[in-house]
């Protein structure tokens, strides 16, 4: 026996939101289910050595597959948030030297190739390198009390700054009534992402830009007098709150399948990462109420 993982309040939540079919009986196992699904990120388990209690491994597999392709563990979490040398020859002659290549030319056609293909599939996979090897980074905003608001997947040796615009035009928090809030209030963010561009869309868009201002740009500024403009300020009792999103990010890896990737499709390990964020926040609204 393994510990129930869904509550009755918490399974009350996400049943009317798990799509069965629209004819036939009602599937007797679906609380099973979706508990064999949780199971599996959070231990990190095979799909093959899955307790017998969530039901036959296979079943399971594919009720996953068709939620995630159904968008379900997205659609819980949004819902979630809306209720909150040159020329040099070695080795002999020159004209041995080039018959030595024609005969390994078709060698390293073949390599050149394969490492082409692995790179497509590296890329497919939105798999990077690292110096612990393949890996994917997670690219995550939250609120103030620690509770994703979106969820960007990249390769893993892919740099945080470009994703600043991205991860904030995803944001979609919905209301009672209206249109779903896109622009919080203030965006806290490391230095590492100080730069005019990601302060232009902020200021575009009417956010306060809670970001510090690196060493080597204020010398920069200052260097120019009064042509570099007024010096950059933030709020410091703000930024303090930029913990969050790593605590937030320490809540998804206490799910092992998530802290290490096992799935082969971003897709299925981007549904586990929304499966994640969908408890937290019903887990919390649950004891806000």
């Amino acid at each position: 026996m393994t510990r129930v993982q869904l509550t009755d309040e918490e399974w009350e939540f996400i049943g009317p939101y798990l799509p069965i079919g629209e004819y036939g009986p009602y599937p007797e196992r679906l609380r099973q289910q979706f508990e064999g699904v949780i199971w599996r990120f959070k231990t990190g388990g095979q799909w093959r050595e899955m307790l017998q209690e969530f039901g036959a491994w296979s079943n399971v597999s594919k009720r996953f597959h068709q939620w995630r392709d159904a968008d379900v563990f997205e659609a819980l979490c949004g819902e979630g948030r809306c209720r909150g040398g040159e020329g040099q020859v070695k080795g002999g002659s020159r004209e041995e030297q080039s018959g030595r290549d024609a005969e390994a030319e078709p060698e390293w056609e073949e390599r050149r190739r394969v490492r082409r293909r692995r790179k497509l599939r590296l890329k497919a996979a939105l798999l990077g390198r690292s110096r612990g090897g393949q890996t994917s980074k997670i690219h995550v905003a939250a609120d103030r009390k620690c509770r994703p608001l979106t969820l960007l997947l990249t390769v893993g040796q892919a740099a945080d700054s470009p994703q600043f615009i991205p991860v904030p035009k995803k944001i979609r928090v919905r209301g009672p009534v209206g249109r779903p809030r896109t622009r919080p209030d203030a965006v806290a963010r490391g230095k590492a992402y100080s730069s005019r561009g990601n302060r232009a869309y902020l200021c575009k868009r009417q956010i306060q830009a809670v970001i510090p201002e690196k060493k080597d740009q204020a010398a920069n500024r200052k260097k120019k007098g009064s042509r570099g403009g007024r010096p950059i300020g933030h709020d410091a009792e703000l930024y303090k709150a930029r913990n969050t999103v790593e605590r937030l990010v320490n809540k998804l890896k206490a799910w092992r399948g998530l802290a290490t990737r096992y799935d082969k499709t971003p897709e299925s390990y981007l549904a586990g990462l929304h499966l994640r964020a969908s408890m937290i926040w019903i887990k919390d609204l649950r004891q806000s109420t």
